[in-house]
């Protein structure tokens, strides 16, 4: 019987190859930017460092994607596989990935739990309960896990990892050093923006985010608009079901934009006024960064990695009580000193999540991984 090769020191001290692997590439979202961050870090570091992905990627993507197929050219003994982990596999990518016999390394980016999807997407439903099982099996094959916040690395850890490194989500503020779109800016100039970003899942909970803007557009701020970006891609009965409220409750200037373009999603945080998150769960939370970025108050319910990723910052609440939110958003918008203490205390969390800092915990990570250490950092 053919055993896989033991790895020693010898073997992986410098790795000539350190690529990825995931299932999608997009254009824009936070995991694929991150996996992009980190391939040009690798590659600037002296690596070779290619993305293979099973899905074709947008032609725009900015990086050259290779397809999974065609890995096994690349795959040797002292070369490292990234495997990004969002959802689930396909069973004969699993069973690819097994047969590997290079050193394999998991980056978790959590899974919504499937409850949220009952009734509303039945694909999405019955893999993220796949991708749970998967989370553990894959745990017998490869012994070494990254995760995005110590919130993930618990998860890891809860389903058999040992050596598990934390690295957050890559936030480089260069990507949102762009010219807002003059359209989005002239729209939103007057009046109180109340924002959030992200997909519209039912995890989000954006049926929370309606109740609340009503208590805010009829008791507190009569001016106030409710901007949401974020596409609806496989959740349109979800979507449906929020237009069903907004209709019920006779809600007027909720503006669901879809997809939007970076200069259009950079107009978006300009012309905030406050960043509301209702969502239940976060593997991490990007949005709230780049809220931070553009000097927006966040207030966000207390879930999952929020509190971990504001460290302390922004304003957090353990109740969603509706009218008692909308109140607290009444008072940051009209007191603008306490409005600037929020916004001065934020910019602080900044320095934590630098893309320079990020690189160096990359790249220490894989010295890490290289050389076999036995301890999680």
């Amino acid at each position: 019987m053919e055993h896989p090769p033991t790895y020693t020191r010898q073997h992986m001290n410098k790795p000539s190859q350190i690529h990825q692997f995931s299932t999608d590439i997009s254009l824009g979202d936070a995991v694929s930017n991150h996996i992009l961050d980190t391939a040009k870090t690798l590659n600037d570091a002296g690596y070779s460092s290619k993305v293979f992905c099973e899905n074709p990627a947008p032609a725009d993507v900015g990086y050259p994607i290779y397809p999974i197929d065609s890995y096994e050219n690349e795959a040797s003994i002292d070369s490292i596989l990234f495997v990004h982990f969002t959802i689930c596999y396909p069973q004969q990518m699993m069973v690819r990935l097994k047969k590997l016999h290079n050193k394999k390394v998991l980056v978790y980016h959590n899974i919504t739990p499937h409850v949220y999807f009952y009734g509303i997407n039945e694909g999405s439903y019955h893999a993220a309960q796949l991708g749970r099982q998967q989370l553990r099996f894959l745990a017998s094959f490869i012994d070494t896990a990254i995760g995005d916040s110590s919130y993930n690395c618990a998860e890891l850890r809860a389903n058999g990892w040992e050596t598990v490194y934390q690295l957050p989500i890559s936030f480089d503020t260069a990507r949102l050093d762009t010219k807002p779109s003059s359209r989005v800016m002239n729209w939103g100039e007057e009046g109180t923006n109340i924002l959030f970003v992200g997909r519209i899942a039912p995890n989000k909970k954006f049926e929370d985010l309606l109740l609340t803007y009503y208590y805010v557009k009829n008791r507190v701020l009569p001016d106030a608009r409710l901007v949401l970006v974020g596409s609806d891609s496989g959740m349109q009965s979800y979507a449906g079901y929020l237009q069903a409220i907004i209709k019920r409750l006779q809600l007027s200037d909720v503006h669901i934009t879809g997809h939007v373009s970076i200069s259009e999603l950079v107009a978006y945080y300009r012309t905030a006024s406050i960043y509301l998150s209702m969502s239940e769960h976060e593997g991490f939370g990007v949005p709230l960064l780049e809220s931070i970025y553009f000097d927006v108050p966040v207030l966000a319910y207390k879930s999952t990695a929020v509190p971990e990723t504001l460290a302390g910052r922004g304003v957090l609440f353990t109740e969603k009580r509706y009218d008692a939110v909308a109140e607290l958003i009444g008072t940051l918008v009209n007191d603008k000193e306490l409005h600037q203490q929020i916004v001065t205390n934020q910019r602080s969390l900044l320095k934590n999540y630098s893309y320079k800092s990020f690189q160096e915990k990359l790249l220490t990570i894989v010295d890490s991984v290289a050389n076999g250490a036995p301890t999680s950092i």
